[in-house]
């Protein structure tokens, strides 16, 4: 007896023990299935989709672009592709039918995100809204979908081809950059995409004064002329039907006749979305604008 007195508390501290260590386990366990990455993701943004792809994720669908598919990787080819009309971004029943469980977006399309999130779709805003904001969208994107190695990789690769192509700038020419909505011109700023990409490329951006946290802000005509810029960038923005008429105005406008960007035939006219919005391109897009615009 006196023996069994001393198995028994034994015996049982053991399948305590042991009990504690399962319950352990499958409290362990539960979270680590409930974050399992997404596998149903839409990329409504060329720099998310082609971080995917660089990363080996293919998603169910990416955004249209304006331009068609040029910024997107080849390995995108076949993959879906929503049509996006302001305010809301893509067709929501459309959306719903394809049900993904993550859609990386833009503010751009803030105002469909919240309809995406009553389907039960988690929204992820993953697209830099400057240069420098490149690296951490990137490693934030390799994060939620399991794949921060990969990331890192990215990254590297993306600083390098950034540094080749910023490497020899002899001018910094002084640059207006304008977003022409219509016949209403906007100056893009230095915490805009199009006004971060154009200082990473040796501009020496003018603002007219102007500070708006949304990137852009509204200029007059005499301004731009009291700016006086050595080059005028500009890029229309409206419906794809109206893009060429906006294009032709911004070339002819006769109110900027006398600025000295004008009357050495330093006026450009950029028709993609490459000054407008982010792509992992962004060396490709740097070299292009020093060579074609800042000639430096």
């Amino acid at each position: 007896m006196t023996h069994a007195k001393h198995v028994l508390p034994r015996r049982g501290a053991l399948l305590a023990a042991l009990l504690a260590l399962t319950t352990l386990a499958v409290a362990v366990a539960a979270p680590a299935a409930q974050s399992a990455p997404p596998k149903r993701i839409v990329a409504l943004t060329p720099f998310a989709a082609n971080t995917l792809a660089g990363l080996g994720v293919r998603p169910l669908a990416i955004g249209q672009t304006l331009g068609g598919h040029e910024r997107y990787a080849s390995n995108l080819r076949g993959v879906k592709t929503l049509t996006l009309s302001h305010p809301n971004g893509p067709n929501m029943e459309q959306l719903a039918l394809i049900n993904p469980q993550l859609v990386f977006s833009s503010p751009t399309w803030a105002k469909g995100a919240k309809t995406m999130r009553d389907f039960d779709i988690r929204v992820v805003n993953a697209d830099p809204q400057n240069v420098r904001q490149i690296f951490g969208t990137t490693a934030r994107i390799g994060r939620i979908v399991g794949k921060r190695s990969g990331a890192r990789a990215l990254n590297a690769s993306l600083r390098k081809q950034i540094r080749s192509a910023r490497r020899g700038i002899k001018r910094r020419p002084r640059v207006l950059l304008i977003l022409g909505v219509g016949r209403a011109p906007f100056v893009m700023l230095p915490n805009s995409w199009g006004g971060s990409l154009v200082r990473a490329a040796g501009g020496r951006l003018l603002t007219g004064g102007a500070r708006n946290r949304s990137g852009f802000a509204r200029i007059s005509d005499e301004k731009i002329l009291t700016a006086n810029p050595d080059v005028i960038i500009a890029t229309p923005h409206g419906a794809a039907d109206d893009i060429d008429e906006i294009a032709d105005f911004l070339r002819t406008n006769p109110a900027w006749e006398d600025s000295k960007a004008v009357r050495n035939g330093r006026l450009y006219v950029s028709t993609d979305n490459s000054l407008l919005q982010a792509g992992t391109d962004v060396a490709q897009v740097i070299r292009f604008v020093r060579k074609r615009y800042l000639k430096n």
